[in-house]
Parts: C-alpha cells; sequence; structure tokens
C-alpha cells in the first residue's frame, strides 16, 4: 500500500522505522497490549478494577 505514496516521507521515517521493527519483533502475535507496551516502553501492569 505504501507505493502509491512513493515511500515514507524523512519527517516519518523514524515513527515507520519503529512500527516495522515492532512488527518483525511480534509476527503475528502483535496485538494492542503489545502496542501499547512498545509505545510506553515499560512493562505494562495490570489495572484493577474494584
Amino acid at each position: 500500500w505504501l507505493e502509491r505514496f512513493h515511500g515514507v516521507a524523512t519527517h516519518y521515517l523514524k515513527n515507520y522505522l519503529g512500527w516495522r521493527r515492532m512488527l518483525e519483533r511480534y509476527g503475528k502475535g502483535v496485538n494492542i497490549k503489545a502496542c501499547l507496551h512498545e509505545a510506553l516502553g515499560r512493562p505494562m501492569q495490570h489495572v484493577i478494577g474494584t
């Protein structure tokens, strides 16, 4: 899908490469929890509701 945009703009290259690294790291196991973990850069704590 990226071809129609003629690649990634230099301004967004860091974001694109981070996204690609995450997809390579998690493969088909990528999910919302993994995305949040990568975005926050720290282990996720479980939220305990009362």
